[in-house]
């Protein structure tokens, strides 16, 4: 007779995180679009789009306006000081604003596919 264990997981109630870090790049740069800002001004333009922005390491901000920047979307200098320590800030390139408009209609695309699923969805369980 073969050994018939719990695989991994069963039985244990899954928990799903969101994993939105992808979906931070394309509200970064329209946070840009028209303003130069720096880190901590990104992170804290997060709340109007994100309703779990406070979890969010500030880490990731940076980390994102990296990869952003070695994509060209981005760039990045050094701040005036006022008070305080020196503030990196960044731009959004032309080629910034050509990858924010590509996003912007996947993104609609994807809200009517999402629309569509959870018709469909309703539909089914009413």
């Amino acid at each position: 007779m073969k050994h018939q264990g719990k695989r991994r997981g069963q039985g244990r109630r899954a928990v799903v995180k969101r994993k939105i870090t992808g979906f931070l790049q394309p509200i970064f740069l329209l946070r840009l679009y028209g303003q130069d800002r720096h880190g901590y001004d990104l992170l804290q333009g997060l709340q109007e789009f994100v309703s779990d922005a406070e979890s969010y390491d500030p880490s990731i901000i940076y980390r994102i306006m990296r990869d952003m920047e070695e994509s060209g979307w981005v760039t990045s200098y050094d701040g005036t000081v006022s008070r305080g320590p020196r503030r990196k800030m960044y731009s959004l390139t032309g080629e910034g604003k050509k990858q924010l408009a590509q996003w912007m209609d996947d993104l609609q695309k994807t809200k009517e596919e999402i629309n569509h699923l959870l018709t469909a969805y309703r539909q089914q369980t009413t």
